[in-house]
Order: structure tokens, then sequence, then C-alpha cells
């Protein structure tokens, strides 16, 4: 039929060139040739800006400045899976995107990819992730928290709608609206 025979020498074509080459392309060489694309240039434009603190959500990001300048300097660091497949770090990290939360991101392995730093079982012997260490910008003493649910609601408390950021859980005397969020919560875990 015409479709195969325009199917096979599209095919053997491809075949063809991929097989004709006397040598083979190398990984800068594939990068530069991908930065002349516009697609490629900007993926390498927000991978630059984010090693700065700024550009879009990744799971590579290390810093997260947001609106702040390039000269702030977090109190917070959150430890979470290096993947991005551990849901009760994503969650917090959407909240911290949400909400637009200056911090540094730190990246472990979940088990079952390899053994934890001994830098992050010191601060959490249990290994949980995700984990939020805290410095107090008077004294410099580092608090760590685990659970993200916790976490959650720390970070909402310490970045108010009253200093510009967005609410993530009702108010402390909204009781209907607590009852409902621990019942999604409760969801979450049944799920």
């Amino acid at each position: 039929s015409p479709l195969l025979s325009r199917h096979n020498l599209h095919t053997s074509s491809a075949l063809q060139m991929a097989s004709s080459s006397s040598t083979s392309t190398s990984w800068p060489e594939l990068q530069t040739a991908s930065e002349l694309t516009a697609v490629g240039n900007a993926l390498t434009l927000d991978a630059q800006l984010r090693k700065t603190g700024y550009g879009s959500p990744h799971v590579s990001n290390t810093l997260r400045l947001f609106d702040k300048p390039a000269t702030y300097k977090p109190l917070i660091t959150l430890y979470r899976d290096e993947a991005g497949w551990c849901p009760y770090c994503e969650k917090t990290i959407m909240l911290i995107e949400e909400k637009k939360i200056p911090c540094y991101v730190s990246v472990v392995p979940m088990r079952s990819y390899g053994d934890k730093p001994a830098e992050f079982l010191k601060l959490v012997p249990n290994g949980l992730l995700p984990a939020l260490v805290i410095e107090d910008e008077v004294t410099g003493a580092k608090k760590t928290i685990t659970e993200s649910q916790v976490i959650m609601e720390i970070l909402d408390g310490m970045h108010p709608v009253s200093e510009g950021y967005v609410a993530m859980l009702p108010d402390r005397g909204d009781e209907d609206g607590w009852q409902r969020t621990q019942v999604l919560a409760r969801l979450e875990r049944e799920l």
C-alpha cells in the first residue's frame, strides 16, 4: 500500500541517517545544538535563573527567592526527596511555591534509592522526609520539624496574609474550616 511504502521509506531514511554518521555526537554538542532552538534556549535560560533562586518550580531547585533580592538569605531549609516522587514532600513544596516562601531546598534520596547522607541523619535520625529546618534570626539556633502537615501549618503561620502571603489554611478561629481540613488530611492518609 502507498501508506506502508511511505512509512518504510521514512523509517529506512531515518535509520540510514542515524547509521551514516562516522562520529558519534557528544553530549556537549547535543546541548549546544539544542540551545540553538527556541525551546532549548528557553530551558537553558530558565535553568540559569533557577540556579540564582528565581525561575520556574523544578525538582532540582536548591534556592527559592521569588520576589526577594538576590542577597536575601532564607532562614528556612526544606529537605525533600531528590526524585520528586514523595507526595508529602510535593504537597509541602507546593505550599512553598504557592505562598512564595523564600527557602533553601536540599534533596535527599528516599531509602529505596540509597543511603541518606550522615549530615541529614544528624538532623533527622529516623530519616523521614520532608524535614524543615528553621533558623532563628536572632540567635541562629536551628529547629528541625518533620511531618508534612505540621510543616505546612508552621509555614502558613509564619507567613501570614498580613505580610502579603496567600492564606493556605483556615484562620485559627474557623472551626468549620479546620474540621474540613482535618477530614481532607485523613482522606489523604487513607488514599
